[in-house]
């Protein structure tokens, strides 16, 4: 069986983004939700990663008590992974096989 590779974003996606830099982790619940769906499924692997590093992710994690749904957390740059579907707030991005913008601005 084939793992499907979904890789989730920080800033944005899975916390709200916050005014001049600041970052409390406010999880952006119906990202959140997707995301404890998603890892129901047999053949999907959830990772997250972000584009302000792997520390980011791993404490955006922490704080949003993901760590039993997630198989991998990565800087985005770093990441040598081959992704199926990235869920991301950026407009233009392409770090998928599929690429899914969330509506959140």
């Amino acid at each position: 069986m084939k793992k499907i590779i979904i890789a989730f974003d920080c800033d944005g996606t899975l916390i709200k983004t916050e005014p001049y830099g600041q970052c409390n982790y406010i999880p952006n619940h119906r990202i959140v939700n997707l995301l404890k769906i998603l890892y129901t499924f047999k053949n999907v692997k959830i990772i997250v990663w972000s584009g302000g590093g792997k520390d980011h992710a791993e404490r955006t994690v922490e704080e949003l008590e993901l760590k039993k749904y997630i198989k991998g957390i990565y800087d985005k740059a770093d990441c040598d992974l081959d992704v199926d579907i990235a869920i991301d707030d950026q407009h233009s991005f392409n770090l998928g096989k599929l690429n899914l913008i969330v509506k959140e601005k």
